[in-house]
């Protein structure tokens, strides 16, 4: 027969309390790094400055440009795929570095943990 040990107190409600205060900071810091993120911006270009993409740290989208040579050469060459690829490869891009910037800003909180669905 085994017998259990009583402690006095209860231990394990105390570890929960601790686990969600640390749970609850956690978020708090998680939410002021989303914040964070709105005012990081970040720009990629493609095709040699053809194509610029400006982003923040959300994955939002600031803004596109398109060098007037490169439009012109697609006008002139009737070769809008050519112009809709090289936009394509650049927002591409940017996500991928907003991504990357995302999961580097978080890992701070997470301990480098992958929580999935966190971004």
């Amino acid at each position: 027969m085994v017998r259990k040990i009583k402690s006095k107190g209860n231990k394990a409600a105390g570890n929960q309390g601790d686990i969600l205060k640390q749970a609850q900071v956690m978020q708090q810091k998680m939410l002021e790094i989303q914040e964070e993120l709105k005012g990081k911006e970040l720009e990629t270009s493609v095709g040699g400055g053809a194509v610029n993409v400006k982003i923040n740290g959300q994955k939002e989208i600031l803004s596109i440009n398109i060098s007037d040579e490169i439009l012109k050469e697609a006008v002139e060459d009737n070769d809008k795929e050519m112009l809709e690829d090289l936009i394509v490869s650049a927002v591409g891009e940017a996500m991928r570095q907003a991504e990357e910037l995302a999961e580097k800003e978080m890992s701070s909180v997470t301990g480098g943990m992958n929580i999935p669905g966190l971004f």
